[in-house]
């Protein structure tokens, strides 16, 4: 009898395994049907990157599949090249000569010594530390996760850039669409996009014209941003302004600024909206 089991379970498990083999690619990941939000809350993704790195440009391949996967404008990413890590220490370039490229910034540090990830890449979904995952695999799931979720804050950012002064001012009005009785936080951010460096691949060879997309350059407003407030009204709104002046390497046409707010007690993102420094026109949630 023992036997007869063993016989018939060794046949199901061949059959398992033949069936998988059957399975095309674009059979294996089912789509499901989103529930209906009715203030949707945009996806902010912190991808922690380095050039040096091998599995991070998979990592930022699958950051922008997860953005296109979903409704423009919905998926926000920014690129974190912190000090304090050997696969972010500056590289030899082409397109920089006469000296190595640095893509590091005192903001992404701010939030690597938070977040603490323990290797790169990984990824933070919506500012949640909970949500911090450095297995590549999850993150298309995290990120439709976390799009279900709902927020009762708006935001509206417009840039004002002089190409004289290279100086960059930003205006951010914050709406609430319910009371609201926590602290809550604004953080004004400037990423730069089209970069063309070197990466290491995940052959383990450089790539010399590779593209760095969303990196993340300053913070306008401080590392963590500043307080808006700790109790909002229904209707109520809150407006502020931040600037900085673009350094002589960085192309403003390629920049984009980042107006994210968050609760100050576990840095969960209540809202994140993205605008175009070259372009007067504003994005919304």
């Amino acid at each position: 009898m023992k036997a007869s089991y063993l016989s018939l379970g060794l046949a199901l498990l061949a059959s398992l395994a033949a069936g998988c083999d059957n399975i095309g690619e674009d059979e294996r990941y089912i789509k499901v049907e989103k529930p209906v939000v009715d203030n949707p809350r945009n996806l902010l993704i912190m991808e922690f990157t380095g050039n040096s790195c091998l599995n991070c440009p998979t990592g930022a391949a699958t950051v922008e599949q997860i953005k296109d996967e979903e409704e423009p404008g919905r998926v926000i990413s920014v690129g974190l090249h912190p000090y304090g890590s050997h696969f972010t220490e500056p590289v030899a370039t082409i397109h920089t000569p006469s000296r190595r490229q640095d893509l590091r910034s005192q903001a992404a540090t701010a939030m690597f010594d938070y977040y603490q990830p323990s290797g790169f890449p990984a990824a933070v979904f919506n500012g949640l530390k909970s949500s911090l995952s450095g297995s590549i695999p999850d993150w298309i799931q995290r990120a439709s996760e976390a799009l279900t979720a709902n927020t009762y804050v708006s935001i509206d950012a417009t840039c004002d850039y002089d190409s004289e002064t290279r100086n960059l001012t930003v205006d951010y009005t914050v709406d609430f669409l319910d009371y609201i009785n926590r602290k809550l936080n604004v953080t004004v951010w400037l990423v730069e996009n089209k970069i063309m460096g070197t990466q290491t691949m995940p052959n383990g060879r450089p790539d010399m014209n590779y593209e760095h997309n969303h990196v993340l350059r300053a913070s306008l407003n401080g590392d963590w941003g500043e307080t808006l407030g700790e109790s909002f009204a229904d209707g109520s709104s809150k407006s502020g302004q931040a600037s900085m002046t673009l350094q002589e390497d960085w192309v403003a046409e390629n920049c984009d600024v980042v107006v994210y707010v968050y609760s100050d007690s576990n840095k969960e993102v209540e809202q994140a909206v993205s605008v175009g420094v070259g372009n007067p026109s504003d994005i919304e949630d």
